[in-house]
């Protein structure tokens, strides 16, 4: 463990619960994790509690009244819409492949991208980033059946874990002066025999160390293993706060005001008969019936005349507040069907907030998308040494395409403009393209074509 002690800088005969801290850095985000997961979830929202919901001046006979209490899943939509625009769309891989070995390199890879489902992979992440401020994976090999999947027959799987705040565990990644990752630990609980116990994982560049904490922190049997990527087979991204940081409180008016909104609703929704003087009689009841009153006496319904402009027009002011400061869009269908046929470039106007969220989101995904890339290639340059030189020649970028509604009939009436009213592709690939590449209609297509150019209509065949 002496290569810890030199990485983390401190005296060579620490034992494990100093490097342990030292590798934590002080870092605690229990409760980060627990605050976040109270404000993705609806039903433990402030406004839920009835010990904090319950007015003070309550009266005896109204203590066990229930109190109306509606909570707001602003937090999960403005999440979701997130993840939404920025992995809508799988990123795309730019390349200039110069030979066949450098095109095989990228064949491989983007096996290796679909092999570990990457457009899911990644709206994950996002997700466990955006709720939760941090999120990764860790790249692995499992030895299987040998196959030839990337390019070349081995016997080893490339895959990767998510790594989620949403477990409980937590990452902690570690960086010189320079801000280059020299190790990435991550601690996670594991049941052994009926009892919880806390399992450390550390990853350098040369090896791999494994703690656990039955009574008190040890190492586990057989390690540290050797690195063999030479790498830290982990990447690692992190954002200050949770995505809804700057409109909780506005989140928490609104869900506030809509609640006392129903308890007015309750108390006023249905008319109150208001009697002046004495009542005689009742007369016959239904169509006619009416009441037989005194002299002097009067009878009216208590009607509800109080104004709720005001409550109104503060709900709708926070709401676009809430969509304003946390740049998401509200494309529900009631809000857009009014909108009618928009053009290209209206649609990117009404996307253009979330689009520029999107940007703002690629100093963090940029990065952890290229360290991705970076990771497999040197798992490929490992398990196929010939590709080596090659794989250090190709530069590949992976490029976030945020998500859009597209307006096809425009693109392509402009595509054509372009390319002065001439055809864009092939019949064959425009018919692959809408049928799924099946080659059976397409052969279908053109024999009809063929018998319909044949057919003789001066002189029909008879029998």
């Amino acid at each position: 463990m002496n290569e810890l002690c030199k990485l983390l800088n401190i005296p060579e005969d620490s034992n494990i619960q100093k490097i342990i801290e030292a590798l934590k850095q002080g870092k605690d985000k229990t409760k980060i994790i627990e605050k976040a997961k109270k404000e993705l979830d609806p039903k433990q929202h402030d406004i839920m509690n009835p010990i904090l919901r319950r007015p003070k001046n309550k009266d005896e006979k109204d203590k066990n009244k229930d109190v109306i209490s509606i909570s707001l899943a602003y937090q999960k939509w403005i999440v979701r819409k997130e993840k939404a625009m920025i992995f809508g769309n799988q990123p795309i891989l730019r390349a200039n492949p110069k030979d066949e070995t450098e095109k095989s390199i990228l064949k491989a890879i983007e096996r290796i991208l679909y092999d570990i489902k990457e457009p899911s992979f990644n709206r994950k992440i996002a997700e466990s980033i955006g709720s939760f401020t941090e999120g990764g994976e860790l790249w692995y090999l499992k030895e299987g059946e040998e196959h030839d999947s990337y390019g070349f027959k081995t016997k080893m799987k490339i895959k990767a874990m998510l790594l989620s705040l949403k477990n409980s565990s937590q990452l902690y990644p570690c960086k010189d002066d320079f801000d280059d990752m020299i190790c990435f630990s991550r601690n996670y609980i594991k049941k052994i025999e009926g009892k919880e116990v806390e399992f450390f994982e550390v990853y350098t560049q040369k090896f791999t160390y494994l703690f656990e904490n039955f009574k008190e922190w040890e190492l586990v049997e057989g390690y540290p293993k050797k690195q063999v990527l030479e790498k830290i087979p982990a990447v690692f991204g992190e954002q200050e706060n949770v995505s809804w940081y700057d409109v909780q409180d506005l989140i928490e008016r609104v869900e506030t005001l809509v609640s006392d909104h129903g308890e007015v609703n309750d108390r006023n929704a249905y008319p109150i008969l208001k009697v002046i003087g004495k009542l005689k009689n009742y007369l016959n009841k239904g169509p006619g019936g009416g009441v037989e009153l005194d002299k002097d006496s009067d009878m009216s319904y208590l009607s509800w005349d109080q104004a709720t402009d005001s409550i109104k027009l503060e709900i709708d002011n926070l709401v676009k507040n809430i969509q304003l400061f946390s740049q998401t869009p509200n494309i529900s269908f009631d809000e857009v069907k009014s909108l009618g046929a928009l053009s290209g470039t209206a649609l990117k106007m009404l996307f253009l907030d979330a689009h520029l969220k999107v940007m703002e989101k690629r100093e963090i995904y940029d990065e952890y998308l290229q360290r991705r890339i970076n990771i497999i290639k040197k798992i490929l340059a490992t398990l196929n040494p010939a590709w080596k030189t090659a794989i250090d020649n190709l530069v590949i970028e992976p490029e976030i395409v945020p998500f859009m509604v597209e307006n096809e009939k425009e693109q392509v009436e402009i595509a054509l403009l372009k390319n002065g009213n001439k055809p864009l592709e092939s019949h064959e690939k425009s018919v692959k393209n809408w049928q799924g590449q099946d080659t059976e209609d397409y052969e279908k297509i053109k024999q009809e074509e063929t018998e319909a150019s044949n057919r003789d209509y001066f002189n029909p065949v008879t029998e």
